[in-house]
């Protein structure tokens, strides 16, 4: 089944199974192994993940480094990507970084997919620290290479 724009419209019972997959093969991937996040919530067009910050993510200053909360929002919005059932590769990036945490701060980011195109996506990702405050928005595009539904499950290599 497609939505309005082209994508597949998941079932609750292959979101769930995504979520599962995400979190068997995250081990698979040298960036989501330093990230090492953990998912919240997947729903059709929108993911959430935790993130608690420890040494290796922060710059010599002792906060968050850059590009770990560049990197967390676009695993965060190219996941949710994955929730209508596409492959996709970034084609571009916008991050505005508003505030910062230290080393033992945890960390939310939320993506969630405003256009679901057929050959591009749009995503935004907003990250709060524990305290809801906003640390960073983005968005992205995304470019579609393929597409899976419940009998074509996205592969790993």
């Amino acid at each position: 089944m497609r939505g309005s724009e082209g994508g597949v419209i998941m079932s609750k019972e292959h979101l769930v199974w995504l979520k599962s997959y995400l979190e068997e093969n995250y081990n698979k991937s040298i960036l989501e192994n330093f990230l090492d996040p953990q998912i919240v919530e997947v729903i059709e067009g929108k993911v959430i993940y935790e993130m608690k910050i420890i040494d290796r993510h922060c710059n010599i200053y002792g906060y968050i480094h850059g590009g770990t909360l560049a990197s967390i929002a676009d695993v965060v919005m190219g996941v949710s990507c994955t929730t209508l059932g596409k492959r996709i590769v970034t084609t571009d990036l916008s991050i505005s970084y508003i505030k910062n945490v230290n080393a033992g701060s945890t960390i939310t980011a939320v993506g969630k997919v405003v256009s679901d195109g057929e050959n591009i996506m749009r995503c935004t990702c907003k990250i709060f620290d524990e305290h809801e405050k906003i640390l960073v928005q983005a968005q992205a595009s995304y470019f579609v290479i393929g597409s899976f539904d419940e009998v074509n499950p996205p592969k790993v290599k």
